[in-house]
């Protein structure tokens, strides 16, 4: 199975979409959303509310997430 590139990702993302490019299980990228969430911003994965329940990931924000620009407080215990 071949994982698509950055560039090759939409410009919104799923949170499933999120953990198969982070090759993470969606659990722990729904905790990271949750925790982002909570912490209104200052820890986590960068999300956006689309609706009352659809939790989304902007390609800007995923990418200063992954650089290291964002609050990455976010391991989860394994």
């Amino acid at each position: 199975m071949q994982h698509p590139t950055f560039d090759e990702l939409p410009d919104i993302l799923t949170i499933r979409e999120v953990a198969a490019f982070m090759r993470i299980s969606p659990a722990v990228a729904y905790e990271m959303a949750r925790r982002y969430k909570a912490t209104r911003g200052r820890e986590g994965l960068p999300i956006f509310m689309a609706g009352a329940r659809m939790m989304r990931v902007s390609k800007i924000e995923l990418k200063k997430f992954l650089a290291g620009e964002l609050g990455r407080g976010t391991q989860a215990a394994s």
